[in-house]
């Protein structure tokens, strides 16, 4: 049984590695899904899984998985953990190992400073090591780091066809225009190297939302890594996407109430007015 490597919560272990550590914790809002996803075959059960508090080490709760069957023989064990007030916390999952430390925060200014990164495929036929529809649904994983859009980081572009008359003059045939922005991740602290290698993933779906607003990779752009410092484990991460405008009003309707949801009354808050999908709304 493997986890999903979409799954936004880092379990690998880190022996063997030269350097200090990040000094980043990963942040989430109480409102964030953190989506667990693990695939196995048919009969096999899901391994115990407990949320811990960082800071006593106690145990908070065991995490309840649901099942699907994915085919004749594959079958798919998720669980959502969201709703955890302010504090720190870990996950044990047996057979996988201790993931890393998070947190957990509603201080608006700190959240202000983050983007929340929604991302889904279109289908089930994408990936074998992740679901994104069950049935008829889309599941969207939950992914929030530091950082955000620069006006600096602004590209311009256009795609156009002219025509020069005799007289010298220039008749627009066809224009579209674009633009291209810098998401620059990890400014301050950093970030482990691990939240690239996911960015990079997760640019792959079909769906990206960064804060609420559908993005997608610009060409074949990847994340591109500066380091802070030769000793320290920490880098700061940039990528070019660009803003999809041609949209399907019926996939964005489903898509929005997907990456919205809170529970059957509470939802975050949308695009309008709000550079940043936390507050809730009724």
């Amino acid at each position: 049984m493997i986890l999903s490597p979409f799954s936004p919560i880092f379990f690998q272990p880190r022996k063997g590695r030269n350097g200090v550590p990040s000094h980043y914790v990963q942040t989430f809002a109480p409102s964030d899904m953190i989506q667990l996803q693990l695939i196995g075959v048919t009969g096999e059960t899901a391994p115990v899984t407990k949320v811990y508090n960082s800071c006593d080490d106690s145990e908070l709760y065991t995490v309840e998985w649901s099942s699907w069957q994915m085919n004749a023989n594959d079958l798919l064990y998720f669980a959502t953990i969201h709703g955890l007030s302010n504090g720190y916390y870990h996950i044990v999952m047996e057979g996988v190992g201790i993931s890393e430390t998070f947190k957990v925060t509603d201080y608006e200014p700190e959240l202000n400073q983050t983007t929340l990164i929604q991302y889904a495929m279109k289908d089930n036929r994408q990936r074998d090591d992740a679901v994104f529809i069950i049935d008829h649904m889309p599941l969207f994983f939950d992914f929030r780091v530091p950082g955000g859009f620069k006006d600096s980081g602004w590209q311009f572009g256009v795609e156009n066809e002219q025509f020069v008359t005799d007289s010298a003059d220039i008749v627009e045939l066809y224009g579209m225009d674009s633009v291209a922005k810098v998401f620059t991740m990890g400014e301050g602290d950093g970030v482990p190297i691990w939240f690239g290698e996911l960015l990079n993933r997760l640019l792959t779906c079909s769906y990206v939302y960064f804060d609420g607003v559908r993005y997608a990779r610009k060409e074949s752009n990847v994340p591109e890594v500066s380091a802070q410092d030769d000793l320290l484990n920490s880098f700061i991460i940039t990528q070019i996407v660009q803003k999809v405008t041609l949209l399907d009003p019926v996939i964005e309707t489903a898509n929005h109430i997907a990456i919205r949801r809170i529970d059957s009354t509470y939802y975050r808050e949308a695009e309008n007015g709000s550079e940043n999908t936390n507050r809730l709304i009724i």
